[in-house]
């Protein structure tokens, strides 16, 4: 495997840069053939352009793609993304997502990419995992994008818009059955209200799963049971031709398994001296957990998004309010030891207001500008209880605020070739109000980018763009060795990248090479006092690239391709308070978190059965390199290989999909800590999903 992968990419680039490069009178003359692929517009900079046309790494989903991929949370869609990697583990709501190497802060950490939901920012980590249903795209933007997408753009964007109201009545049920007795029930409404030009929409999903995973030491019960219920209304009206209003409220209720983490190696137990450490012995890589750990995460959320065309552009007010109630109960040493168990609480509020200035695109100088305004109140608190007594909780009561101005210019010096200059400030101000501590931080993040239209459909371009992630207060428990509060991390992403569509129409691509300069890298532990606290990286580097072809080699088949690669170190780091492992065994080793390799391929083939039928089969293939857990690369994840196959039967309003995924039933680990590094009495491993079996059907009226 390890010499396919070495092969791969530079096949793979031969390949894209002979068919995009070709000029038409060499055999790829214009074709009139409707089996072309799909035109792809994005509004990736506020206002409409053909994906070829955008000096940035994207990889698109469409609403087709959305239905045949079976998209419904963010993880599949960094399966199908080159150097996207999203991680479920501990509870609901938690997740560890990385981004071309960047990583996610958890506990009251920030995310590394700015997730929106039809311009509004999930203003709260937990909500990233959230069920995505009733959808019209997904556009995952690598790179800095802070200029245009705000605070925590420092790896990228992921963006998500909602079906839109409609004008005519239009209904949509779906049904699926699966493996777990996992039952999900979906639909949709929409239409006009009365005469007078108002339009709604309203959603639901409702999912009830027993779960597949068991704990053999607790009469077989499931762990990863999961009820869930998502709620959706938009109201959009123009009260004049300038005008126009998008109302839009969501609530959000899932309950669901929490700490089913498998102890990684045999433990043991820490007692007060003179006493010496108790071994376990107890098994490794099996649900053992002494208590069936439960989670729930609630959110309500509205927001009022309002345009007003100016003529010479469109002046947008953003404003939102979001409510996060969170919890879990579970045992935290993961043994079948009564040894550590843990309760966490968190709450949260966030009012975010912006304001932004487009201009409109048919000129030569194009333009973006704009304020925002983000303020949260979060409370949480971790209690542990350490054999049987109870240890002060880590609580945390803190307020963020965040103020800044933004701006984005595109200029044509010529027909061909396009200048674009950006910018953001953020001054960003956390209070940690129950242990007395403020600090503000501030930074400068400037982004340039030079594109030049070999042709039309073809695009080279190449960007330098700074990314900056504020600092903040750990949530400290007594007894906890971490420092109070970690520094703000910012980084220099430099990138070259090759992207368009072949002129017959058959072939779609993109290549993109990036090297990542990073300073005071931020990094996750958490240790057996109950604190979730993050770390300093002082410097390291990441360099890698992708490559993504969509090509349909007949009228029947449409194949899609995906390669991303990282290669890092870590340049310097200083002994941190806390951290178990001295500097000299990190110094030098790769950032951990993301696989040094990822590749993913999909073939797709249509049949038609009857003039309104047709049979539609997919196979996905998704290749995961050697991942690195830990900074000081000890512990790893081998490389292994999923499938997801699915088959369906679709008419012009409905249809019925049999699926598989994780068909060959590989066992992997999704996300590992180690007990040298959090001080608890084994290293832990979360499960992956087994196999699973379902039958899904939707109609549409």
């Amino acid at each position: 495997m390890s010499h396919y992968l070495a092969c791969t990419p530079r096949a793979a680039l031969a390949l894209i840069l002979c068919i995009l490069l070709a000029p038409a009178e060499q055999g790829f003359a214009e074709s009139q053939d409707t089996s072309a692929i799909e035109e792809i517009v994005v509004t990736s900079r506020y206002r409409a352009e053909k994906l070829s046309d955008v000096p940035d790494s994207i990889t698109p989903f469409t609403v087709e793609d959305i239905e045949r991929h079976r998209i419904e949370r963010i993880n599949r869609v960094a399966s199908l993304t080159p150097n996207l990697r999203f991680s479920d583990d501990q509870e609901v709501g938690v997740s560890t997502l990385v981004i071309r190497g960047i990583r996610q802060n958890r506990g009251t950490g920030q995310p590394p990419v700015s997730f929106r939901i039809d311009g509004v920012s999930a203003t709260n980590n937990l909500l990233t995992t959230q069920e995505l249903f009733d959808i019209e795209s997904v556009d995952v933007l690598r790179g800095p994008q802070g200029a245009l997408y705000g605070r925590n753009a420092i790896g990228g964007a992921v963006l998500i818009s909602t079906r839109q109201p409609t004008t005519e009545p239009e209904y949509d049920v779906r049904f699926s059955a699966a493996q777990g007795q996992d039952f999900t029930l979906a639909g949709s409404a929409s239409g006009p209200v009365g005469d007078d030009g108002v339009l709604y929409r309203a959603s639901f999903r409702i999912q009830d799963r027993e779960g597949q995973l068991k704990n053999a030491y607790l009469n077989n019960q499931y762990v990863d049971y999961k009820e869930s219920a998502a709620f959706r209304g938009r109201l959009l009206f123009q009260p004049s031709e300038k005008l126009t209003v998008d109302l839009r409220g969501q609530y959000l209720d899932q309950d669901g398994g929490s700490g089913y983490f498998m102890p990684g190696s045999e433990g043991f137990l820490p007692l007060p001296p003179p006493s010496a450490p108790i071994l376990f012995g107890n098994p490794t890589f099996e649900i053992q957990s002494n208590r069936i750990g439960k989670s729930f995460v609630k959110s309500w959320e509205t927001s009022a998004k309002i345009d007003y065309d100016l003529g010479w552009g469109t002046l947008t007010s953003i404003t939102s309010y979001t409510d996060v109630d969170s919890g879990n109960d579970q045992d935290l040493d993961q043994t079948l030891f009564e040894a550590i168990d843990i309760i966490v609480v968190d709450k949260s509020e966030t009012v975010a207001q912006e304001l932004r200035l487009v201009s409109n695109s048919d000129t030569t100088l194009r333009w973006v500008a704009g304020v925002s305004y983000f303020t949260q109140d979060r409370f949480r608190s971790l209690a542990t209880t350490f054999l049987g007594t109870p240890v002060p909780p880590a609580a945390q009561d803190l307020e963020l605020e965040d103020l800044a101005a933004f701006g984005n210019l595109s200029y044509d010096l010529t027909d061909d070739l396009e200048l674009t200059l950006a910018f953001r400030y953020d001054e960003e101000t956390p209070k940690d109000t129950t242990q007395g501590r403020s600090e503000t931080f501030s930074e400068l993040q400037p982004k340039a980018s030079l594109a030049y239209s070999f042709r039309k459909g073809l695009l080279g371009y190449v960007t330098v763009g700074k990314g900056f992630r504020a600092g903040g207060f750990n949530n400290l428990a007594p007894g906890s060795n971490f420092l109070p509060g970690f520094d703000k991390e910012s980084l220099v992403s430099y990138e070259a990248g090759l992207k368009g569509t072949a002129p017959n129409g058959r072939m779609r691509g993109g290549v993109s090479l990036f090297f990542i300069d990073y300073d005071d890298q931020q990094y996750f532990l958490f240790d057996q006092t109950g604190t979730q606290a993050n770390i300093n990286v002082k410097k390291s580097e990441i360099s890698g690239g992708e490559l993504e072809i969509t090509a349909l080699p007949s009228d029947a088949l449409q194949i899609d391709f995906g390669l991303g690669f990282t290669d890092s170190e870590i340049k310097e780091y200083e002994a941190v308070p806390g951290v178990l492992v001295p500097a000299s065994a990190i110094i030098g080793r790769k950032v951990p978190g993301a696989p040094v390799w990822s590749l993913n391929l999909a073939m797709q083939h249509t049949m038609p059965l009857t003039d309104s039928l047709q049979l539609v089969s997919r196979l996905d293939y998704e290749h995961r390199d050697k991942t690195y857990w830990t900074l000081d690369n000890v512990d790893t994840q081998s490389a292994y290989d999923l499938t997801n196959l699915s088959v369906a039967v679709e008419g012009e309003r409905w249809s019925s999909r049999l699926y598989a995924n994780n068909l060959f039933d590989e066992e992997y680990i999704e996300w590992f800590f180690a007990a040298r590094f959090i001080g608890l009495p084994a290293d832990i491993a979360w499960p992956s999903k087994p196999r699973q079996v379902g039958l899904e059907y939707s109609i549409r009226f």
